[in-house]
């Protein structure tokens, strides 16, 4: 026993220094980490409203008196609901901002002379066909799971043209890792990415390059430029999930109540921008070349021309019905064979080099890998050729292709196309084409341009065709209101000509 006193006061020091260190870290590290600020309070529940008899306050007629018909006043139809709110079995979660889509839908209504309703259900009372429900808004902010029958449901309901919206209430990162996991839950084989400015959503109403910031969020340091943050899942083309890392309901519902979220102007902006860009892309949500599909499902899987469909950490996969429908054009134009099977393709696999064409595009900017590069650039001094599309148009894909051809090949640059390149010329005359809105609205609303191609050449034979505008749509024949490319006519025939060069380089 004295022994182990004696061996008690030894260390004592020792432990002592390491409460003192253990003191001292654990305010460090509170510091680092700062504390999500709580909801707003939850309003209690209003009592219903007193009956009111039809006789409008009239006193009752003594029977059998019958009382004389009046003229009824006609009551306007009411406004289609495009919004609805996601209720869960928690009020204290769900239910702290109960004006938020009354009020921006109010805003909406005197702002942009839009009328529409909103209403309230649960993820099983939800119809999977978008038309009954076009946006489900799910607000909160306590972390949350799909069941699997949920996120089955909403699977369906978004691969049908729907779009969910999740908002983390007072910008709670519970609430927000849970809507990404959701989003995987979802869409998995879809990457979930931080929506950058050149996106449609930044200016489907409002032009919007930079927000403000609650004070909070600022002297918290959770936000660190003057950049929303949304994050979205696209569907093709369309961003069918869209999830607010910085709080937007209270800024709906001007409640003041201190949270890490945007200011009331802009988190108006943002919304009603979510839903003109939502509106504007329906159709082409339901629309999602599925005629196409099956209309390919009989075609010939053995030609001469088969393309390889380059993945990659972005989202890559735009407009799926688009080659097949090029292939077909082309089919019919020159009479060479193809395959019109889709084929995708990573450029770390070996059965790279069997392709003999890669297309590669995507939206938003990406990074390869390495070995990825380093096969890129033998698959294309071994005379493969690669033709590529910044889908939409979008400018970070543009920044991000060419930052990564000058990795690939850097004594091989991309080059402007020549006004008497062949290219352009055969088999059809595209020195010419018709622009799409989106575009024309940056070329001083001019219809007509000449085509941007570009291309980088090996030993004097060209390995890569980029085309920094959209003709996936038009090959597609999509509706795409913000496609920034050329109309369907003119974006096939350029298409046929890239096709026609690739074979006879």
């Amino acid at each position: 026993m004295l022994s182990f006193f004696a061996t008690l006061r030894m260390f004592f020091p020792v432990m002592k220094t390491l409460v003192v260190v253990v003191c001292v870290i654990l305010p460090v590290a509170a510091m680092a980490a700062p504390k999500p600020p709580d909801p707003p309070p939850l309003e209690k529940p209003k009592p219903p409203p007193a009956q009111v008899s039809s006789s409008e306050g009239m006193p009752p007629l003594p029977y059998p008196v019958v009382p004389q018909k009046r003229q009824e006043r006609k009551n306007p139809p009411q406004p289609p609901v495009l919004l609805t709110k996601i209720r869960t079995g928690d009020p204290e979660d769900w239910a702290r901002t109960p004006h938020d889509l009354k009020r921006l839908l109010e805003w909406m209504s005197g702002e942009m002379g839009a009328s529409f309703t909103s209403n309230i259900k649960t993820w099983t009372e939800i119809s999977t066909n978008p038309r009954e429900n076009p946006v489900l808004y799910r607000s909160g902010y306590k972390p949350f799971k799909l069941q699997p029958a949920e996120a089955t449901r909403l699977r369906e309901y978004v691969r049908n043209g729907g779009t969910v919206i999740f908002n983390a209430l007072v910008g709670h990162p519970d609430f927000h890792q849970s809507a990404l996991e959701a989003a995987r839950q979802i869409l998995p084989e879809n990457p979930v990415y931080r929506l950058r400015l050149d996106h449609p959503l930044f200016r489907a109403y409002n032009e919007i390059k930079e927000v403000k910031y609650r004070a909070r969020a600022l002297r918290d340091g959770v936000v660190t430029d003057a950049y929303p943050w949304i994050d979205g899942v696209d569907i093709d083309n369309r961003t069918a999930l869209i999830i607010s890392r910085f709080d937007i309901a209270m800024g709906w519902e001007n409640n003041r109540h201190d949270s890490w979220g945007y200011e009331d102007a802009d988190a108006r902006r943002l919304g009603a921008n979510m839903l003109s860009y939502v509106t504007a892309m329906q159709e082409a949500g339901r629309s999602a070349g599925k005629s196409v599909e099956l209309a390919d499902a009989g075609g010939s899987k053995a030609g001469s021309l088969r393309i390889g469909w380059v993945t990659h950490a972005g989202p890559w996969k735009c407009r799926p019905a688009a080659m097949p429908m090029l292939l077909r054009k082309f089919n019919a134009a020159t009479g060479a064979p193809v395959s019109f099977e889709s084929r995708e393709i990573s450029l770390s696999d070996a059965s790279l080099f069997e392709t003999p064409m890669l297309y590669l595009t995507g939206t938003t900017d990406f990074a390869l890998g390495e070995n990825e590069r380093t096969n890129l650039r033998q698959y294309l001094m071994k005379g493969g050729v690669m033709f590529a599309e910044a889908g939409d148009g979008r400018a970070s894909f543009d920044t991000a292709f060419r930052a990564e051809m000058a990795r690939i090949l850097p004594a091989n640059p991309l080059v402007p196309v020549p006004a008497n390149a062949s290219l352009l010329h055969q088999p059809n005359e595209s020195s010419t084409v018709k622009v799409r809105p989106a575009l024309a609205a940056q070329l001083d609303n001019r219809r007509t341009t000449t085509p941007e191609l570009f291309t980088a050449e090996i030993n004097g034979a060209t390995a890569v065709i980029y085309c920094p505008r959209d003709l996936s749509a038009g090959w597609e024949q999509a509706p795409a209101p913000y496609a920034i490319g050329y109309e369907a006519p003119d974006a096939t025939a350029l298409g046929i000509n890239i096709l026609f060069h690739a074979l006879v380089r």
